[in-house]
């Protein structure tokens, strides 16, 4: 028995073929859109190792992105994520708000000076326009819930003596209402929580919010890192403060408000039992020279402390306009932040005593 096609099977056999092989094809066209997106990064070099569709929930997801600065240190990608899931938000898109979602899984940022090709700034190095380009292109509506998911941040100074390398690991944040879906009615109406687990067993913990809707978004701040032990930070310390603790613990807060570009806010770091001469140890590997500078600083420390708590505070103030053309904003405001943590670190341990 013969069965006979009729032309209108025909062209629907052949259009559900058509969609198939569009489905098949479709991860293969992503990813090299966005290969071709990474790419085109002033200053950078990526690449993502696949792409997986799902279009019954509007979304796609990003395995293994890699990302490094053509001038950074090789062997410290500037940021790399296991996984980024791009999605519709649909509890967003019932109120009538086609806006999306982003979470990234196990991703890790680090901010490298020194070890690289060059330091030097010029035109093709990627300032914060590239990076808001860069995001419209990867996810072409707007973003109202951004979260991340066993996040580090590593900080590593290559210039300094001996090698700096601090991080922040195990990072939560979640940030909502980046698009003002939920119109509040405030002038920050995006809300950021962060957490996470600090070199030395601190614990870090801050909220924002943010108006993120800004050409360079508003904010106003607050953090606090607790518990770490200091002698965890002795590279940090030798570096920049040129000592290094043999006991103590430090407790840092921080406010930080951005309004039209203006920066402002402090750090106080609180450094508690602290001890910065081991005479052994010290005079075996820098001299009696090195002994006795960390003697005479150990004997102003016990002056300078509070005596009832035990306790060494400064204050930083964090000042800085990050609204000039001329400058890279997103530099220029990692810079203001650095060079107060640096002078934090270097005032409570040693200028203040």
């Amino acid at each position: 028995m013969t069965i006979r096609l009729t032309r209108p099977f025909k062209i629907g056999l052949a259009v559900l073929v058509l969609l198939l092989a569009f489905r098949i094809a479709l991860p293969f066209i992503v990813k090299k859109y966005v290969n071709k997106t990474l790419e085109e990064l002033p200053g950078y070099t990526g690449y993502v190792e696949d792409v997986d569709i799902s279009l019954l929930r509007g979304a796609y997801q990003i395995d293994g992105l890699v990302l490094k600065e053509e001038k950074g240190n090789p062997k410290y990608p500037f940021l790399t994520i296991q996984e980024t899931d791009l999605s519709i938000e649909w509890k967003s898109l019932f109120k009538g708000k086609l806006v999306g979602e982003v979470i990234m899984q196990n991703p890790v940022l680090n901010m490298v000076t020194g070890g690289g090709q060059s330091s030097k700034s010029s035109k093709e190095d990627p300032t914060l326009n590239h990076w808001t380009e860069v995001v419209k292109d990867l996810m072409p509506i707007t973003i109202n819930r951004f979260s991340v998911h066993n996040g580090k941040l590593a900080f590593m100074d290559f210039t300094a003596s001996p090698d700096v390398k601090l991080d922040i690991n195990s990072m939560e944040l979640v940030a909502l209402n980046l698009a003002n879906v939920e119109e509040v009615g405030k002038k920050l109406p995006s809300s950021v929580t962060v957490t996470g687990k600090s070199i030395g067993g601190g614990t870090l913990k801050g909220k924002m919010q943010v108006n993120a809707l800004k050409r360079i978004p508003d904010f106003d701040s607050d953090f606090q890192l607790t518990g770490v032990n200091l002698t965890s930070l002795n590279s940090f310390i030798k570096a920049y403060a040129k000592i290094d603790v043999e006991r103590g613990k430090l407790d840092m807060y921080s406010e930080l408000k951005l309004n039209n570009g203006q920066l402002d806010g402090y750090i106080k770091p609180f450094f508690e039992e602290v001890k910065v001469l081991n005479w052994k140890k010290d005079k075996k590997e820098g001299g009696v020279l090195s002994a006795v500078k960390e003697a005479v600083i150990g004997i102003f420390t016990e002056a300078a402390e509070n005596q009832p708590l035990d306790q060494i505070a400064t204050q930083i103030p964090i000042k800085g306009n990050i609204n000039n053309p001329q400058t890279n904003g997103w530099k220029t405001f990692i810079n203001v932040l650095k060079h107060a943590f640096i002078d934090a670190f270097s005032k409570g341990i040693e200028n203040s005593l």
